[in-house]
């Protein structure tokens, strides 16, 4: 096994890896914490117009609270990592 066939080896495992480790932290951390519609916004990388399309399309469940619409955080979280797109790292 030649030296570029190691370090790529092991950068494959160590991306995987810390994939999970994200997926995971992110899943813990306040999944059923609600947030505002900017947070979903940058949570999703989109702009208000964008989400409200997604709303009216119901992929979301909107809370009302005094007039503020809130999403859960773990909702926003997995239809985000649904359309993740993986980019690759070259060294």
């Amino acid at each position: 096994m030649s030296k570029e066939d190691l370090r790529d080896m092991i950068q494959e495992l160590v991306r995987k890896e810390f994939e999970t480790i994200n997926r995971e932290i992110q899943r813990v951390i306040g999944e059923d914490d609600l947030v505002s519609t900017g947070t979903a916004c940058r949570i999703l990388g989109i702009s208000s117009k964008v989400l409200k399309v997604l709303i009216r399309e119901g992929h979301f469940t909107v809370f009302t609270h005094i007039h503020d619409r809130r999403f859960s955080r773990g909702e926003l979280l997995r239809y985000r990592n649904m359309y993740r797109i993986n980019r690759t790292i070259n060294h």
